[in-house]
C-alpha cells in the first residue's frame, strides 16, 4: 500500500505542478497578448497619423486610453502632439493644452511629463503670438483704410488747389 500512496501523491504533485504551470503560463501569456495589442494599437494610430488621417489617429488613441489606462500618458502625449501639429488643418491648441495638462495631472511620474511641460510652454507662446499677430493684422488693415481715406482727401485737396490756381490765374489774366 505504500507504493500506491506514493504513486497517488506523485500523481497529485504532478497534477498540481501542471495546473500551476498552466495558470502561470496563461496569466503570463495574457499579459504578453495585452502588450502586443497595445503595441499594435499605437502602430495603427501612427500609420493613420503618417497618412494625414488625424481624426482616425485621435480615435485610436482614445480607444487605447479606454482599454489600457496605464498607457494613457503616452496616448495623451501623442494626442496633444496631433492637436498642435502645424500640418493638421483641424489643429486645436486648446485641446492640445488639455491633453498635456491632463497627462501631468493624471500621470505625475510619467516619462512624458517633462515633454508635456515644454509643449505647454511652447503652445502658450504660439497662442500669445497668434493673438498678437491677429491684433497687428487688424491694426494694419485699419491703417490701410486710413491711408486710402487720406489718399482720397489729398486728391480732393489737389483738385481744390488746381481750381483755386485757375481762379487766381484768371483774375491776374495770366495765360
Amino acid at each position: 500500500m505504500g507504493k500506491k500512496t506514493r504513486r497517488i501523491d506523485a500523481r497529485c504533485s504532478f497534477f498540481f505542478a501542471c495546473t500551476l504551470i498552466t495558470v502561470l503560463f496563461i496569466s503570463g501569456c495574457s499579459h504578453l497578448y495585452e502588450g502586443s495589442q497595445v503595441r499594435l494599437a499605437f502602430k495603427e494610430a501612427n500609420v493613420f497619423f503618417n497618412q494625414g488621417n488625424y481624426k482616425a489617429s485621435l480615435r485610436t488613441y482614445e480607444q487605447i486610453i479606454a482599454k489600457h489606462p496605464t498607457m494613457g500618458d503616452r496616448a495623451l502625449f501623442e494626442m496633444g502632439m496631433i492637436y498642435a501639429y502645424p500640418v493638421n488643418k483641424q489643429k486645436d491648441y486648446h485641446k492640445s493644452l488639455e491633453c498635456f495638462q491632463k497627462l501631468i495631472r493624471m500621470f505625475p511620474e510619467s516619462e512624458y511629463k517633462q515633454g508635456s511641460e515644454m509643449m505647454i510652454f511652447h503652445i502658450n507662446n504660439v497662442i500669445a503670438n497668434d493673438k498678437r499677430s491677429t491684433t497687428q493684422q487688424t491694426q494694419i488693415e485699419s491703417l490701410q483704410q486710413e491711408i486710402k481715406s487720406k489718399g482720397s482727401e489729398i486728391t480732393t485737396l489737389q483738385k481744390m488747389i488746381e481750381a483755386l490756381e485757375q481762379k487766381v490765374f484768371e483774375i491776374l489774366n495770366v495765360p
